[in-house]
C-alpha cells in the first residue's frame, strides 16, 4: 500500500473494521455476515491496485490522469459493492479518504469529493 502513514491507518482502521464485523456476525447465531475474508481482501487488493497504479504515474503528472486513476477505482468499487453489499456510511467515508489522499500525493489539487460523479455506494 502507499507509503503514506495516514493512508495506511485509514487503511487498516476500515479493512480491520470489516473483519470485526464479520466476526460479530459469525458469533450471533441470528445474524450472517453480509460478507468472509475473501471480499475483504477483494477491498484491499483494489484499494492496493489504485495506489500502485497512482504511484506509477509521473511525478509531474496531469490531474487528468489521475482522474482516470480515480474513476477506474471508484468504477471497481461500484462493482465490488453491487456483489457483495459492503459498504456503508463509514467504509464509504474511509474509502474516500483513501482515494482522496492518494490522489493528492499524486499531485491533485482539489477541494471537493473527487469520487461522487462516479459514486454509486
Amino acid at each position: 500500500m502507499h507509503p503514506n502513514p495516514s493512508i495506511a491507518s485509514i487503511r487498516a482502521r476500515l479493512l480491520g473494521g470489516m473483519a470485526a464485523y464479520m466476526r460479530r456476525c459469525a458469533e450471533d447465531p441470528q445474524s450472517e455476515a453480509p460478507y468472509g475474508q475473501a471480499e475483504i481482501d477483494e477491498c484491499a487488493g483494489i484499494l492496493d491496485a489504485y495506489a500502485a497504479s497512482v504511484d506509477k504515474l509521473p511525478k509531474s503528472a496531469a490531474p487528468a490522469a489521475i482522474m482516470r486513476e480515480v474513476e477506474k477505482v471508484v468504477l471497481a468499487l461500484n462493482g465490488f459493492d453491487e456483489r457483495c453489499n459492503v459498504i456503508e456510511t463509514e467504509e464509504r467515508e474511509s474509502l474516500c479518504d483513501i482515494i482522496y489522499l492518494v490522489a493528492r500525493d499524486a499531485g491533485l489539487d482539489a477541494d471537493e469529493d473527487i469520487t461522487e460523479q462516479w459514486r454509486e455506494w
